[in-house]
């Protein structure tokens, strides 16, 4: 049966010279693996630039149930990057986020609050001046809203260290990374009261801990999650910052 939906490009394998298979997050039916075939010329119905990871699109699936993979017949792009393909640091911040996200999300059934969280982050990443540096770590504290283990802020002078298993504040301290010692959990305590519209300013040292913690939290709230190929470069873009 075909069906018109939207969603952003979350990942492509190329398997033939004009075939892709691609993961899309999708606003009606979560995360489907989509077979497309690209091409080049004029008349070709779906070129290789609009199913670019990132790209948001909208798009003709016909949908199969107990089939793992679907077919994409048309599609065209519903948002046009104006910035955030020219600017390192934007592209930096967005590919990071896109593999995260890519690597995170496995269900297959709508969320329109997470889809509407990663497409209106792209957008506001890509038309911001300024502010935008620290968007990855928001972001990353968002996230764990949608991916079912948002941390229980419980902080007071009694229970003053982050436990990462249990995900809450405890009263006694534990070793990264099972728990964040007092600085960290400080740094951590703070993402409550801010949001990417409301961005703390954070320095150079509190960046890169603070990524380093989420990623470590993460870790030890999805089982298996791998090492992210794109953590070593948001690690030189903070100490360019």
């Amino acid at each position: 049966m075909l069906y018109t939906t939207q969603g952003i490009v979350l990942h492509n394998i190329k398997y033939a010279d004009k075939k892709i298979i691609s993961k899309i997050y999708t606003k009606d039916f979560g995360l489907i693996s989509a077979n497309i075939n690209i091409g080049t010329g004029a008349k070709a119905k779906i070129k290789s630039g609009v199913i670019q990871p990132l790209t948001q699109i909208e798009f003709i699936v016909s949908l199969k149930e107990n089939k793992d993979i679907q077919q994409i017949n048309e599609v065209k792009c519903l948002f046009v990057y104006t910035d955030l393909q020219l600017n390192f640091s934007k592209l930096c911040i967005a590919q990071f986020l896109n593999e995260v996200l890519y690597k995170c999300i496995k269900e297959q059934i709508p969320n329109d609050d997470l889809f509407d969280l990663i497409c209106n982050t792209y957008q506001w990443l890509d038309k911001s001046d300024s502010n935008f540096v620290d968007t990855h770590i928001y972001f990353l504290f968002e996230l764990t809203k949608h991916l079912g283990f948002y941390p229980i802020n419980n902080r007071d002078n009694s229970m003053a260290y982050f436990d990462t298993l249990e995900g809450k504040f405890s009263s006694s301290i534990k070793s990264f990374p099972l728990g964040f010692d007092h600085w960290q959990s400080t740094l951590f305590a703070d993402l409550f009261s801010h949001s990417i519209l409301n961005q703390k300013k954070i320095n150079r040292s509190e960046r890169l801990a603070l990524l380093d913690c989420l990623l470590q939290y993460y870790k030890m709230q999805i089982p298996g999650l791998i090492e992210l190929k794109s953590y070593n470069v948001m690690q030189e873009m903070a100490n360019e910052m």
